[in-house]
């Protein structure tokens, strides 16, 4: 009986450091893409304040060196209150695409979101009784947020992006950028 309980306790001892040790393997692995994602924005010449990598188990994507999705939180220009990039499938210092969202303030006023029949946010909102349409553009360095066609809000850019679109939310008018270039000369 006595050895019966050893052999019991030596298999538990075991299987528990087999599976803290995945546990540590798979946390080891997502340290390992976030240094990954960070040598690209790096080499970029991004400033992240944040950067959340995700797809899971991350030990297959460290070990293909491909880190399927990041979130990058990019420093806060004037007007804004949140500012990420998309890191789409990062593998060996190459991403497929990029994307931004940036969040501009909402302008002074009651706002409220014109939202969709399946409750997606449109480019309008109600401001102090008024329909608002908004709208964006670039122009040179600059990324413009439009109002009814007036400069509402503004920021700098570091490279060529493309407008996709904008929407009013709760937390603010959020405008979708795509980089023209994947490579380091498209991050900013």
């Amino acid at each position: 009986m006595k050895k019966a309980v050893i052999v019991l306790a030596s298999a538990l001892c075991l299987i528990a450091a087999a599976i803290g040790a995945l546990f540590v393997w798979e946390h080891q692995s997502k340290l390992s893409l976030e240094a990954q994602v960070e040598d690209f924005l790096d080499a970029c010449g991004t400033d992240a304040t944040a950067i959340d990598v995700h797809g899971r188990p991350y030990i297959l994507y460290a070990m293909a060196d491909s880190a399927d999705l990041t979130y990058v939180d990019l420093r806060l220009q004037a007007g804004t209150n949140k500012d990420q990039l998309l890191v789409h499938r990062l593998s060996l210092g190459h991403a497929d695409r990029l994307s931004r969202f940036v969040t501009f303030d909402h302008p002074d006023g009651d706002v409220d979101p014109i939202e969709r029949a399946d409750g997606s946010f449109t480019e309008a909102a109600m401001i102090n009784g008024s329909t608002v349409t908004f709208s964006a553009d670039t122009a040179g360095d600059r990324l413009q947020l439009f109002a009814d066609g007036h400069r509402a809000g503004q920021i700098e850019l570091d490279q060529d992006v493309t407008v996709k679109g904008a929407a009013v939310t709760d937390s603010g008018v959020v405008v979708e950028l795509e980089y023209a270039s994947p490579d380091c000369d498209a991050a900013g």
